[in-house]
């Protein structure tokens, strides 16, 4: 919103400089974000009066007028057709500066001296228009500079308005919250409207057929009008307001609707049909309609229409008909003045693409009660500059009165929200300045009648943030928040995951966050194991880097350790702790899980000249999960080869109380190829979810013991196939309770143990935590170990 002061002036007293008002302006949260002085574009020229006119000897087209400048009187020579004796116009003597640094000197035109000149709006910067000298008021005092006459000088403020304070899409909204903060008394225009006898009624009738939509409708009907240019005063203000004039009879509608912030529309009468106004819904034949810019607008059901007895004439609060236009021709004018309903105008013009100065309005909520206010002005106005007629009684239909809400505001509350110590009678003085009417109901209370211009004003906190604002935000003083701030502990899960990557990060990886969208180049990377599951697709990708939802970690990581190799990155340890997306086979939406993947790819160690180089293999692997889910507290942990995914080569799976918990092993080798990387990656992905059923929510302690150990080793010939877990489970089974640890320490294979089997060799550590346990109690329970082995397993002791 562009605010000229000289137009504020009008308002209200302007007791602060520019940039005061500007500061006070923003503080109060309607932030300036321009300050443009207007200056004048010439010096030197004053307000004269053609006192002679007379022709040119030597010239049809021009005229020798003598001027009375104030008390000096100047001849000169005039080319302009409107030049009148007698009249008031612009004048520029030997020595004045016309626009763009033109310097006027005395000259001879067709032989007669010229001292001077009559100016055109062009020759003073103020427009483009030469069509003649300029018409300005004909009370001016002569002499005077035209500058200061016409007070040319200016400041305009740029305001951004918030959307919930659209009273202030106005002069008049702007000035009492200016009169406010200056508590200086605010002036309203004064509006007299001139009527005729003849009614308007039996000329002019309005119906609305969706009160919904549009609650209230007004309207005045003028006659004998004549269209022109407006007066300087009018068009000069527009421009600063960044509206281009057309004619004196447009201009008004535009001139109010700045003025007092209600958008009005003028139709030439003579082009309604029937003298009706109907405001509805569109007919279903009804499918198009050109608007003023000429544009063919597409209609659906919910456009709001305002109709003459047969057709539309304007979309409703947004703008107005081609047909129906004014024209030069225009002599009669029906002038609309309502209030629509905002949702309704807003779904119109975003879904035409169509913002105009009135839908920015009528959108965000224009005033109920202030559309008779600015109806009555536009009459005042265009009956003065038009020369017509207004015909009497006005047209108002209001069926259902929009209510407006009684606040109350609790005085502690308010000094309790704001932190602040004023009284009862501060605060209803404060309110008052802002033009909020409040009674005093006790000591404490105080009961706000909300006005029709401030729909914004809904709750107590509202009128508490208007005292705040009006007191001044840099007043209130700054006290810190008093009481216990408790920080809750972190939840179990919170405190696994970061537990899980601290884990990760000292075992020398590196943390990887991809996008939870993925290329489709990327979709079946794993080949069958995406088959069951396949990706989402997205409905708008940002990027076909992005255009599915991702069903596993692994392919993401797996892309991410392409780029390094690519970039000569050959030793690379990385994980992801973060969410896959499943699809659900009833659900529009997927099931979100979380999963904890890792990658391992190179050598184990950097080469060094005491350090050769070895590959990582699986055993690498193996450990870095063993040494996770033990620091993760996740006890019994068991591996198994049985049934795994196609995309690994070889591998495991891993368990932990017979739960599953996930996969690791190496990477198939079609898997690699189609993301081209050569050589073993070594991969795990685990389902968090399990890993948190699995996991202690803390650590158990255990005391140290009392009692010695006994140590025995034991050696076992077992079939090649039957995994060491499984030995060291039924270790575990028949060992009990004495049995406290079993560590494997030796694999062999060869002469003497027969093709087709292992040794495997243990170390038994038994402890009885209440006494001391003798060789012979010990021996009882390890052969009873072995007989058991023997018959569950077919081992045989070495």
């Amino acid at each position: 919103m562009r605010l000229s002061l000289n137009w504020l002036a009008d308002f209200v007293d302007v007791t602060a400089p520019a940039s005061e008002l500007a500061e006070r302006l923003t503080m109060a949260g309607l932030e300036v974000e321009a300050v443009e002085e207007i200056a004048p574009d010439f010096s030197g020229a004053v307000v004269a009066k053609a006192v002679k006119v007379e022709p040119h000897p030597q010239a049809d087209l021009l005229t020798i007028a003598e001027v009375d400048a104030g008390g000096r009187t100047y001849r000169l020579v005039c080319g302009a057709p409107n030049l009148q004796e007698g009249r008031i116009y612009p004048f520029a003597p030997p020595g004045a500066v016309l626009s763009q640094g033109r310097k006027l000197k005395p000259a001879k035109i067709r032989g007669v001296a010229s001292e001077g000149m009559l100016l055109a709006e062009d020759e003073l910067g103020i427009s483009a228009d030469h069509a003649g000298l300029m018409d300005i008021p004909q009370d001016l005092p002569l002499g005077q500079d035209v500058a200061e006459a016409l007070k040319l000088a200016d400041t305009v403020l740029e305001v951004a308005v918030t959307p919930n304070r659209p009273d202030c899409l106005s002069v008049l909204g702007l000035a009492r919250e200016v009169a406010a903060l200056l508590n200086q008394p605010l002036r309203h225009p004064e509006v007299i409207v001139a009527e005729v006898e003849e009614p308007a009624a039996p000329l002019a009738r309005v119906t609305i057929l969706d009160p919904v939509g549009c609650p209230r409708y007004a309207a005045r009907l003028l006659l004998d009008l004549t269209v022109k240019p407006s007066p300087f005063w009018m068009r000069r203000r527009l421009h600063l307001a960044g509206i281009r004039a057309i004619n004196n009879l447009v201009d008004v509608t535009n001139y109010v609707l700045l003025e007092y912030g209600q958008p009005l529309h003028g139709f030439d009468f003579r082009k309604l049909r029937g003298g009706q106004i109907v405001v509805r819904r569109p007919q279903k034949t009804e499918k198009t309609f050109v608007t003023l810019d000429g544009a063919e607008r597409v209609l659906d059901s919910e456009t709001l229409l305002i109709c003459d007895r047969d057709h539309p004439v304007a979309l409703a609060g947004i703008m107005g008909g081609l047909e129906s236009e004014i024209t030069p021709d225009t002599r009669e004018v029906l002038i609309e003045s309502a209030y629509f309903h905002p949702p309704v105008i807003r779904r119109t013009a975003k879904r035409l693409g169509l913002s105009t100065e009135s839908s920015y309005r009528f959108e965000r909520r224009v005033d109920p009660a202030g559309v008779i206010h600015a109806l009555e002005r536009a009459a005042q106005l265009m009956a003065a500059l038009g020369g017509g007629r207004v015909l009497s009684g006005r047209i108002d239909e209001y069926p259902a009165p929009i209510y407006h809400p009684r606040l109350t505001l609790r005085v502690s509350r308010a000094n309790q929200v704001l932190g602040t110590d004023l009284s009862r009678d501060e605060m209803a003085g404060l309110l008052k300045r802002l033009h909020l009417p409040t009674v005093v109901q006790d000591a404490d209370t105080l009961a706000v009648q909300a006005p029709s211009f401030r729909g914004d004003l809904e709750r107590e906190i509202d009128l508490i943030e208007e005292v705040a604002r009006l007191r001044g935000y840099e007043h209130i003083p700054v006290t810190l928040p008093q009481g216990e701030v408790a920080t809750p502990r972190p939840g179990f899960e919170v405190r696994l995951r970061e537990q899980s990557r601290r884990l990760l990060l000292g075992l020398g990886f590196s943390e990887a966050i991809n996008y939870s969208f993925q290329s489709e180049r990327l979709k079946g990377v794993l080949g069958e194991a995406e088959a069951a599951a396949p990706a989402l697709p997205l409905a708008n990708p940002l990027s076909e880097e992005q255009a599915v939802m991702r069903i596993s970690l692994l392919p993401g990581l797996l892309d991410t350790l392409r780029r390094n190799i690519h970039h000569q990155v050959r030793n690379v340890r990385l994980f992801e702790l973060s969410k896959i997306f499943r699809p659900e086979p009833e659900s529009e939406l997927p099931r979100e899980e979380q999963w904890l993947t890792g990658l391992m790819y190179g050598d184990r160690a950097e080469a060094a000249w005491n350090d050769p180089e070895e590959p990582l293999d699986f055993f690498d692997l193996k450990g870095v999960v063993e040494t996770l889910l033990e620091g993760l507290l996740i006890n019994e942990v068991s591996f198994g080869e049985e049934d795994l995914p196609p995309f690994l080569r070889r591998g495991a799976r891993v368990y932990s109380r017979g739960r599953e918990l996930g996969v690791l092993g190496e990477v198939a080798p079609d898997v690699s190829e189609k993301l081209d990387v050569d050589g073993a990656v070594w991969v795990f992905n685990l389902d968090f979810a399990a890993l948190a059923e699995a996991a202690l929510p803390t650590p158990l302690f255990t005391p140290l013991p009392r009692y010695p150990a006994v140590y025995r080793d034991i050696a076992l010939v077992v079939d090649a196939g039957l995994p060491a877990a499984r030995v060291m489970e039924a270790l575990f089974e028949h060992g009990k309770p004495w049995l406290k640890e079993a560590k494997l320490f030796d694999v062999y294979t060869g002469d003497p143990i027969p093709a087709g089997k292992r040794s495997l060799a243990f170390r038994l550590i038994y402890r009885d935590p209440e006494r001391t346990l003798t060789d012979e109690a010990v021996s009882r329970r390890h052969d009873a170990m072995v007989q058991a082995l023997e018959r569950e397993l077919g081992a045989e002791l070495r």
